[in-house]
């Protein structure tokens, strides 16, 4: 990755382990702003094909657990990851109450734990983080999926860093909103895909939004038809949806 070290002459922020850290632990204050807990069905119908209640899911780097929620909800057999301790507590909290939650694991110890997956839920992950980071991610994923499973990935699309670059004067340094650090496309990523040695199954862009529902004749629900209509024709679409096997 080329990475770019300015913008508008103010030096980019490098993210490291402190800051990572301190970003997300103000973001969990915020969990209705996670990208699963709005758009989590919508991805699950995607695949819906994969999704059986006989094969074992790890949702890879969970969060709060929206996701893997929403697939125990479907009585799917679910293993989640989280990189931090308190994050591990957190979802450990979040999903025990779930009859078919099989395992929730830190970092190290899912890699030490020699398990394997049938599919590998990887969502809104690869935009935030650097190429040697990247490059583990994928070897990981190669590590953990049995033979002929399948990895699910989603990302913003060809998205424009800079619209979401703040500056912060205290200090002199610029951020990603959301903390991203690259841009994908549908060409960029399958190729990343078949460079780690996966073979790419569908790598497409796609919108990841609620079907329209009419609640009468007002002028909210018709704005909500016409964002319905308008994601339905537009001809960039904002996510990218890629499904990978090794």
């Amino acid at each position: 990755m080329n990475r770019n070290t300015e913008y508008l002459g103010k030096p980019l922020a490098i993210w490291d382990e402190n800051s990572l850290k301190s970003f997300w632990d103000f973001e969990s204050l915020q969990p209705e702003n996670f990208f699963t807990n709005g758009h989590g069905d919508e991805i699950l119908e995607s695949v819906n094909k994969y999704l059986d209640k006989s094969i074992s899911i790890l949702d890879y780097g969970a969060g709060f657990g929206f996701l893997s929620k929403k697939l125990l909800d479907r009585g799917m057999q679910v293993s989640a990851m989280e990189f931090s301790n308190k994050g591990v507590k957190l979802l450990e909290g979040e999903l025990k109450s779930y009859p078919t939650l099989k395992k929730v694991f830190s970092y190290d110890h899912l890699l030490d734990s020699g398990e394997k997956f049938d599919l590998i839920f990887v969502v809104e992950v690869i935009e935030h983080i650097y190429d040697k980071e990247l490059n583990q991610l994928f070897d990981n994923v190669k590590q953990l999926l049995r033979p002929g499973g399948k990895v699910v990935f989603t990302t913003p699309n060809d998205e424009d860093l800079s619209k979401s670059y703040i500056y912060c004067p205290f200090s002199d340094k610029v951020f990603h909103r959301w903390q991203h650090v690259r841009s994908w496309n549908v060409e960029t990523l399958n190729q990343k895909i078949i460079e780690k040695g996966l073979k790419p199954v569908r790598v497409q862009s796609t919108h990841f939004f609620k079907s329209a529902k009419w609640y009468g004749f007002n002028r909210y629900t018709i704005g909500k038809f016409f964002e319905f209509l308008k994601n339905k024709i537009e001809k960039k679409k904002p996510h990218l949806l890629a499904i990978a096997t090794i």
